[in-house]
């Protein structure tokens, strides 16, 4: 049977939290970086009636990238949707 330090769990516990939220860190930097505010404002994303799922907010994403020849790569799209998840859709994924 393994054993765990409580310094060993702790540590695991926060790299866990980081990578749940580095995702959403990183997209909120590109959503900036691509300028995706000169298209949308938040209000676009609050009260979308399109959006119903998170697999349909990273076809989206996907689409408006495309768009705008961001060229992102699949996991930059997850993370811009990652961050507009946390901070306006609040799907669960």
């Amino acid at each position: 049977m393994m054993k765990f330090s409580k310094a060993g769990l702790l540590v695991a516990g926060l790299m866990m939290t980081t990578a749940a939220f580095g995702g959403a860190t990183e997209g909120k930097a590109m959503f900036d970086e691509a300028k995706c505010i000169e298209c949308h404002n938040t209000s676009d994303f609050a009260n979308s009636k399109k959006v119903h799922s998170f697999k349909q907010l990273e076809d989206r994403v996907q689409a408006c990238q495309l768009n705008s020849d961001a060229g992102w790569f699949d996991e930059d799209v997850t993370d811009v949707a990652d961050y507009l998840n946390q901070d306006f859709y609040k799907f669960k994924k």
